[in-house]
């Protein structure tokens, strides 16, 4: 109460006098005054009515702007009341202040100038608009930009000695207080708009840049070096950030990193200071990103836009940092998103990474030590270093966040050590070996983080070499050893560190490093030494630190090229071979219509059921009671099927043969580790029966998000089951009968999920899919009454409200029309049919992308059960073409599935893709019949074929998904010899169609359009059904094959083999129906391109597969035949032209 009773009594005399026009009067008495006021202890106690202080301040535009004693003393005043007591000024107020400030500096520049800049920080966080004294301040004439340019810039005269005496600073504190004010007017601005601060940008961060790297440690004082050092680089930092276009980010890019790289390590012990540099670009080229594929067949991962989490600064504690996963109940995108991929990683900003500002700006430094007097010297200098180095190491994440990562991959070298590092070399994994401070180790965690962050397409050239290297090293060798050279790094640190929250840091840090690292170019061991730290974390007492070290785990076992080595430390006992391409497609799809199971062959296998559970549950014992030596020891001297440490440690976690985690994070990280296993399915399958028993509990458990990750669980195992099913030649009995076991037991469950209506509806959609997973084999084996069972709880499902679950449960309908028991259901494929119609007309986006594949995958059936009917009937494909054909739905169904599909075709790309292989489907499937008698037809087929055109000729904007499909679907219509049935269309559509595909396969950017355009031309069975586009059609494939080796998109080398061995394929195809008529135009379109379609036609003989070489071979065999009967009537072919054929289409590989 004193110093509010004091602090009343001068301020109501000081009111008194300053006011009026006699100011000048009394300037002794407010001297005076304004010293007792300066003289209170305002650190002791807190004025609790403010609304003295706030009248005194504002009372304080009274005083003459001439009166620079007064002026310095009234803002040591207001840095004591707004710095110290925390009183909040009334934005009018502020703003007077402000002004009236201003005006002062105008006046008496030099005596007042760094009392005011100093007061200005405070009040400028006080306006919510400061934007009309950015002219003043930071134009290309403003103060603070002239005082950083030159601090003497309005002296009129030289400064002398009696000019010094008269300012209140000297030109080092200047500098100090323009820059820290200079970053209080960034602050108030990072929150608004950019375009705000847009024309100053610039302006301000060349003033800045030129500061730092003329200013010298020996100009200033220690306090104030640390202060302007720390200062200007947040300034760089903020102006990197408001900096949209990177236009300046990316011209002072090599200036940047060297004043951050300066102050990373600045005050570690026996580490050199180093004055601010420009960082050159990296003198060995920049790579171009090599083109990563998304996936390796089966359920692909979805992708997202980059996102960088900004926690909130309150109220963190460590336990939230855990991921951002788990904070919200995931939507369906999350959902079907791959676990592990780059798209699940969501970079966030810890709070403990970044530079506290309080709030609002302080004065300086100084106040740590008002604030706690008892800190010693070197605590203070420990402090203030390590605040630089924090500030440092984020100006480098956030460049890192803001510039192209080729960009930033060229400056890598300045940033990340090699093999010839030091303790002292300056480097961001030396900071997180070496810095005292957590704060700095998480900064550099983060920055390292960010640049390695969507790196995968630079570091996928890195490899070891195999061979010592003496006078050349390679890049790739060069950015090899700066990999395992990172990786050591991080491994030394994961084993030193101490703090939890760095730890998790560190550990979070990993999981973008490998999944960015091609280990299998790099020698082997790696990953063993990590992993050596990282398994106990696993079993760790904190649970941020368990969640973060089973994320390790999970991106290790989901990198795509997964070697031998990190297959024995998690216990893959082989590496499966994921079919790709078509081979993933049509093999399933063919194994599903191949497969017969009779009745002996249920009763035999029904003999051979034992007790799975029973036999797993002993198994789970046995190794429960070996835990100890199984953790000891490699799985590779473990048993045949033994558990690997990694699933034992996910199912304890789950509640399996134990008592769940509580912590939730947990629970739900061991069920995205057990999702990255479904793609080692070795890794499980001898374990299913516990498997299912952790689905069990996890779809019991209260919260939704972990029945969500069951549901995603469930989806992508029993895809795994069904695709190793699928790809043995012979059945395995004992395999099939625990899969079998497996749906058994939690088919309940699921049941129980999707009839739920409380539950989320993503949920009871994920459930839905997952039982559109059981697969043909399992499905054959359940009882009639189950199978019935499903079926009803599908069908129903398709009429629910929510269309996320009516769709998912209409794609589980479309798969089952493949299974023996359903296909030649009448009834069953006319439902299913029908609800996919009824829902793919949803206003909900995803719900028609879902139906759209579904039709196009029950037209799919409609095909393969048609062609089923004719071989089983003996139909050659000639007396098809005129007969009835087979078809199962009315033609008033088909009918309505062309409309829908048509409709669909000018849809989103997404549905559209599907669209347009339905179309192709339907016109494959239609016969003479219904196009003479049934005139609606005929009109529906010329714009269904007007629509597959225009999707392939359409503009650049058209997804290229969309276009392959619909080059598929032209060569699906051309399969079906009615359209080239006189009366029916011949001789129209060809006009628009042979055109348009000779186009594409020419000129189309996408190599994979281009092969689907190939295989259409090649997909027509007779030499007279090409008619007059014989010529056209042979010219554009060489011509396409001569072109093949220009890539204008290096991202297609990886599909040019597959290219020129499809335009090979599709020439021999018009080789082998060549006429003697054909020969000479054929000669003379060749001969311009001879050399380029010799070449590659030799390189594809030479690797082709064999299987297929047999059409390469033979279209030689084929011309050579046609040149041995070239007798009888009409003009004989010059020899010249046979031998430029059979010389270019050589049998073989020699050139």
């Amino acid at each position: 109460m004193e110093l509010e009773q004091e602090f009343l009594q001068l301020s109501t005399k000081f009111l008194f006098l300053n006011c009026g026009s006699q100011i000048a009067d009394y300037r002794n008495e407010i001297n005076t005054l304004l010293n007792e006021l300066n003289g209170l202890n305002y650190r002791g106690a807190r004025i609790s009515d403010v609304r003295s202080p706030v009248r005194l301040v504002e009372s304080f535009v009274n005083i003459p702007v001439h009166e620079d004693t007064l002026v310095v003393k009234a803002c040591f005043l207001i840095k004591s009341l707004v710095g110290r007591q925390k009183i909040a000024l009334p934005e009018p107020v502020a703003l007077g202040l402000i002004v009236w400030l201003r005006k002062c500096l105008e006046r008496r520049f030099y005596q007042v100038a760094c009392d005011v800049l100093g007061t200005l920080q405070l009040l400028f966080c006080r306006c919510s608009d400061i934007t009309q004294l950015f002219d003043f301040f930071i134009s290309n004439n403003g103060i603070l930009v002239n005082v950083l340019a030159d601090p003497d810039f309005r002296r009129v005269e030289p400064r002398n000695v009696s000019s010094a005496l008269l300012d209140q600073c000297s030109s080092s504190e200047l500098y100090v207080a323009a820059v820290l004010c200079l970053e209080a007017i960034l602050l108030c601005c990072e929150p608004l708009a950019v375009e705000v601060l847009e024309t100053y940008l610039t302006i301000v961060g060349n003033a800045v840049l030129d500061l730092v790297f003329k200013a010298r440690p020996e100009s200033f004082t220690e306090l104030a070096y640390y202060s302007l050092a720390t200062s200007a680089v947040n300034c760089l930092r903020i102006i990197v950030t408001l900096d949209e276009s990177n236009e300046w980010t990316n011209g002072q890019l090599g200036r940047l990193i060297g004043t951050a790289k300066s102050f990373i390590m600045y005050g570690i012990p026996d580490v050199g200071k180093l004055v601010p540099q420009r960082v050159p670009v990296s003198q060995q080229g920049i790579p171009e990103p090599q083109h990563i594929p998304i996936s390796k067949g089966g359920k692909t991962a979805k992708t997202r836009k980059t996102r960088t989490h900004h926690k909130n600064k309150k109220g963190l504690s460590r336990t939230s940092g855990a991921g951002n996963r788990e904070k919200k109940v995931p939507d369906a995108g999350d959902i079907n998103r791959q676990p592990y991929s780059e798209a699940s990683i969501v970079l966030e900003l810890y709070s403990k990474g970044q530079p506290s500002t309080g709030g609002c700006y302080q004065t300086s430094d100084s106040d740590y030590s008002e604030n706690d007097a008892s800190s010693s010297r070197a605590q203070m200098e420990r402090h203030r270093t390590a605040k630089l180095r924090q500030t440092a190491l984020v100006l480098i994440g956030t460049v890192a966040q803001h510039v192209e990562k080729r960009i930033m991959f060229g400056y890598w070298h300045a940033l990340f050590p090699d093999e010839t590092r030091t303790p002292a070399t300056v480097s961001l994994l030396n900071c997180l070996l070496r810095d005292p401070s957590p704060k700095c180790r998480i900064a550099a965690i983060q920055a390292t983080s960010f640049l390695l962050y969507k790196s995968k397409p630079f570091l996928i050239q890195a490899e070891s070499s195999k061979k010592a290297l003496v006078s050349f090293t390679p890049f790739s060798v060069t950015l090899g050893n700066m990999v395992i050279e990172m990786y050591d790094m991080l491994t030394q640190a994961l084993a030193a560190e101490s703090d939890l929250t760095v730890l998790t840091q560190l550990l979070k840090g990993l999981t973008v490093f490998i999944q960015a690292t091609p280990f299998h170019r790099l020698r082997a061991g790696i990953a063993s030494r990590f992993v050596k730290t990282v398994r106990p974390l696993v079993r760790h007492r904190d649970a941020t630190i368990k969640v973060a070290a089973l994320m390790v785990m999970g991106f290790l076992i989901s990198v795509p090229d997964l070697t031998e080595e990190i297959a024995g430390l998690v216990g893959i006992k082989k590496l499966a071979q994921t079919p790709t391409g078509n081979v993933a497609r049509s093999k399933p799809v063919a194994k599903a219509f191949d497969l017969e199971l009779n009745q002996e062959e249920n009763e035999e296998e029904e003999a051979l059921d034992s007790d799975p559970e029973g036999d797993g549950t002993s198994k789970w014992e046995d190794k429960q009671n070996d835990s100890t030596s199984l953790e000891a020891n490699d799985s590779d001297n473990a048993p045949e099927n033994s558990m690997s440490w990694l699933v034992q440690v996910t199912l304890e976690n789950l509640g399996v043969n134990g008592v769940a985690s509580t912590v939730m994070p947990v629970r739900m990280e061991c069920l995205q580790v057990l999702c990255a296993m479904t793609s080692h399915y070795s890794l499980l399958a001898d374990h299913l029966p516990l498997v299912a028993q952790a689905l069990i509990n996890a779809f019991g458990d209260p919260l939704p998000e972990i029945k969500l990750y069951a549901g995603r669980l469930l989806d992508l195992l029993g895809h795994a089951i069904h695709t190793e099913l699928l790809l043995q030649d012979k059945i395995d009995p004992e395999q099939l009968n625990v899969a079998l076991q497996f749906w058994i037991s939690i088919i309940p469950t699921v049941t129980e999920q999707i009839q739920d209506v409380r539950l989320v509806a993503t949920l009871r959609s994920v459930c839905c899919d997952a039982l559109g997973n059981i697969g043909v084999h399992v499905y054959e084996k359940f009882p009639r009454d189950r199978q019935l069972a499903l079926i009803s709880l599908l069908t129903g499902c398709t009429f629910d409200d929510d269309s996320a679950v009516s769709s998912a449960a209409a794609r589980a309908l479309s798969v089952y029309i493949l299974f023996p028991s359903l296909r030649d259901d009448v009834c069953y494929v006319d439902n299913t049919i029908e609800s996919i119609l009824r829902i793919m007309r949803d206003p909900n986006l995803t719900a028609r992308i879902k139906t759209s594949w579904s039709l196009g995958n029950a037209t799919d059936a409609l095909i393969l059960n048609q062609q089923h009917h004719l071989q089983h009937n003996h139909q050659a494909p000639q007396e098809s073409a005129l007969d009835q054909g087979y078809l199962m739905i009315s033609d008033a169904l088909l009918r309505r599935i062309l409309e829908v599909a048509l409709e669909s075709a000018k849809d989103n790309d997404k549905v559209r893709s599907n669209a347009v292989r339905t179309i192709g489907n339907v016109l494959h499937l239609l016969r003479p019949a219904q196009l003479h008698e049934q005139p609606a037809w005929s009109p529906l087929c010329q714009d269904a074929i007007e629509r597959l055109i225009q999707n392939i000729i359409g503009s650049s904007t058209v997804n290229v998904k969309v276009k392959w499909n619909a080059c598929y679907a032209l060569g699906n219509m051309m399969k079906n010899e009615t359209f080239f049935l006189p009366g029916v269309g011949a001789g129209t559509w060809e006009r628009r169609v042979f055109p348009a595909l000779c186009e594409t396969v020419i000129n189309s950017p996408n190599f994979k359009v281009r092969i689907n355009a190939a295989q259409a031309l090649s997909i027509i069975g007779r030499r007279e059904h090409y008619g007059g586009y014989f010529s056209q059609i042979w010219h554009a494939l060489l011509r396409a094959l001569e072109q093949s080796d220009n890539l204008v998109d290096y991202n297609e080398y990886k599909r040019r083999d597959s290219l020129q061995e499809q335009l090979c394929l599709s020439l021999a195809h018009l080789l082998r129906f060549a006429t003697k008529e054909d020969v000479v135009p054929m000669a003379s379109l060749l001969l311009p391109l001879y050399d380029a379609v010799r070449g590659n036609w030799v390189r594809v003989i030479s690797r082709i597969l064999p299987e297929k070489s047999a059409t390469l071979l033979e279209s030689h065999r084929v011309l050579l035949e046609l040149r041995k009967n070239n007798t009888g009537d009409g003009e004989p072919i010059p020899a010249s032209s046979w031998d430029l054929l059979l010389k270019c289409f050589t049998d073989s590989d020699v050139c």
